[in-house]
């Protein structure tokens, strides 16, 4: 407190927008909102192009402005000597963001892929975001091994700008 101003306390148990319920415009740098997705499922690919791998995940921006916040961590493997195997996060055909394996012809093992990537998606209509895979060459593995000891998680935030 300052001087003789008294402490007060608000107490409220929802805010509401004035005009619509969903559009009180939070500080810069808040978390509107959180989408997730996990999965042992095993997915696999032979293909040197993207392919879905049919993990999608929606999102419905509170607002226009908002930046999306994506976070992707899985076990992967590549059982080809020398090869690659790439994880891509896309809306559409446009890449968000992604990852990457190396199986360099030593001892084959599973490593963790975890990466992050932003987005603006310039609107308050649903989106559908998507993981592709591909390799350079061998094939490509999400949830190798046994898939309980470390699943897929997939999530996006909005954070308001």
């Amino acid at each position: 407190p300052h001087g003789d101003c008294p402490m007060s306390t608000l107490s409220v148990d929802t805010i509401q927008g004035k005009t619509t319920a969903g559009t009180v415009q939070m500080p810069s740098g808040s978390v509107i909102q959180v989408v997730n997705t996990n999965s042992t499922l095993q997915r696999s690919t032979t293909s040197t192009s993207d392919v879905d791998t049919g993990i999608t995940l929606d999102i419905t921006p509170k607002f226009a402005t908002s930046k999306l916040y994506f976070l992707f961590s899985a076990r992967i493997y590549n059982n080809g000597g020398g090869h690659e195997y790439f994880i891509k996060i896309k809306d559409g055909s446009t890449t968000i963001g992604g990852g990457a394996t190396l199986f360099d012809g030593g001892d084959r093992m599973a490593e963790s892929c975890t990466f992050q990537a932003f987005h603006t998606p310039n609107t308050t209509s649903t989106k559908t975001y998507k993981i592709t895979h591909s390799v350079s060459g061998g094939t490509g593995y999400i949830n190798v091994q046994s898939a309980t000891d470390f699943a897929m998680h997939f999530t996006i935030m909005e954070i308001a700008q």
